[in-house]
């Protein structure tokens, strides 16, 4: 990540509205994606679970689920296609980050709403071509040298995302119990939490690199 063009960053608030668009364009394979992945995750979780639904199993595979499909969206949007060893690095980086995410927050929650940004940029950094093995420690590092700008993503992103996930939680918890519902309602808004929530750490991190992201039509100075 070095040797990269110095550029003004562009306001938070274009950022996001960038990865908002970009989700208007391509909602429904993103939807699908998600979809897809969230199905298969579910799954998983079940095969594994016969004795019942483990909070901490659930952290894991859902947190592996998300970063996955992260890196899809990640290498979707590259300008050119990544050959086979960036994909196979990116859904490394990804279950290896998944894992590592899901454990911390089912762990130390909610405290781990301050520490979850430090994962936001390690599978970016591989997908991008930025970093292979060192993007382990310099996802974190970047992450932390733009403390402010990276928290504000996640706020915003927690601001966009809890009130799906509560809405979604209110209507199934009149037929399910709080676990079940939790889980339920986290699948179900997946299509439309996860998507925005990706590309935004795309815009982000984007743009922290030096890369042009914002599009003319969301950008808020003009």
């Amino acid at each position: 990540m070095t040797g990269l063009p110095v550029r003004r960053p562009a306001p938070i608030r274009d950022l996001f509205a960038t990865a908002v668009h970009r989700y208007g364009t391509a909602w429904a394979d993103l939807a699908i994606a998600t979809a897809v992945v969230v199905a298969l995750s579910t799954g998983l979780l079940l095969a594994v679970s016969r004795d019942g639904v483990s909070l901490f199993v659930a952290g894991l595979v859902y947190g592996v689920a998300y970063f996955v499909f992260l890196g899809f969206v990640l290498l979707r949007g590259l300008p050119a296609p990544a050959g086979a060893g960036r994909v196979a690095g990116t859904y490394l980086a990804a279950v290896l980050t998944g894992l590592a995410a899901g454990a911390v927050a089912v762990s130390i929650a909610p405290l781990s709403i301050a520490v979850l940004p430090l994962f936001f940029f390690i599978v970016p950094a591989v997908a991008a071509g930025d970093a292979g093995l060192a993007a382990a420690w310099r996802g974190p590092m970047l992450a932390v040298r733009s403390f402010s700008r990276t928290w504000a993503v996640w706020l915003i992103t927690l601001v966009f995302s809890l009130p799906v996930i509560v809405s979604v939680f209110l209507v199934v918890f009149a037929f399910a119990g709080v676990g079940t519902a939790t889980l339920i309602a986290l699948a179900l808004s997946a299509p439309i939490v996860w998507p925005v929530a990706a590309l935004f750490v795309r815009a982000i991190y984007g743009d922290l690199t030096g890369r042009a992201v914002v599009a003319p039509q969301d950008r808020s100075d003009l």
